[in-house]
């Protein structure tokens, strides 16, 4: 009985149709959704630089202003503790003594803090110290002596020169500005390390 109903369903294999599977149908990728797809990322690529751009420039501007803040806060109080003279009065009782050590000019505020010859500059000190009822390590070298001039660094590096040659004497002169060595070095380690923790975390 099944051998019957077996042979007699063969001729109808002629019939039918074979399906044959192909890999390579089933992997085709529609360009059109490669495209979007590469846009998408180009897109969070460009999204990605401008974020890494507005952060390093958000850490470079805000560490500026607070070493500048810190600079104009320290400026401040010693302009209470220890007012600055005018040049005149500074050249007529420091520097035709030849008490006169070194000179450190501020451009950004127009001042300068003198230090002493031991002698005097250990007097100085105390006086200041006394002057301001605190210890001298709260301060990396307080000046002895500070005078003000509305002039650029240049004019006041001539005016110290000349006067060292008339009165004869040794004064190193340096200038102050801002940032200073140690200040860039802060501020671009500072982005460095913003830099190195938004590129791990991403």
């Amino acid at each position: 009985m099944f051998s019957r109903i077996f042979f007699r369903t063969i001729p109808n294999l002629k019939r039918w149709t074979p399906v044959r599977f192909n890999s390579q149908n089933s992997q085709q990728i529609d360009p059109a959704k490669v495209k979007a797809f590469q846009e998408k990322v180009d897109k969070a690529k460009v999204r990605r630089a401008y974020a890494l751009g507005g952060c390093l420039m958000f850490i470079w501007i805000s560490t500026h202003g607070i070493l500048l803040y810190k600079r104009r806060s320290e400026h401040r109080n010693l302009n209470e503790k220890l007012p600055p003279i005018s040049w005149e009065e500074f050249e007529e009782k420091y520097l035709a003594t030849g008490d006169v050590k070194s000179i450190v000019f501020q451009p950004h505020f127009e001042t300068a803090n003198v230090y002493l010859h031991s002698a005097k500059e250990q007097q100085m000190k105390k006086n200041f110290v006394d002057l301001v009822h605190t210890t001298p390590d709260k301060f990396s070298r307080p000046p002895d002596v500070r005078f003000y001039l509305e002039a650029s660094a240049e004019d006041v590096q001539s005016l110290v020169t000349a006067a060292t040659q008339k009165y004869k004497n040794h004064v190193d002169f340096e200038l102050d500005q801002f940032p200073s060595y140690r200040e860039l070095s802060f501020i671009v380690g500072s982005s460095l390390f913003v830099l190195a923790a938004i590129t791990m975390a991403k």
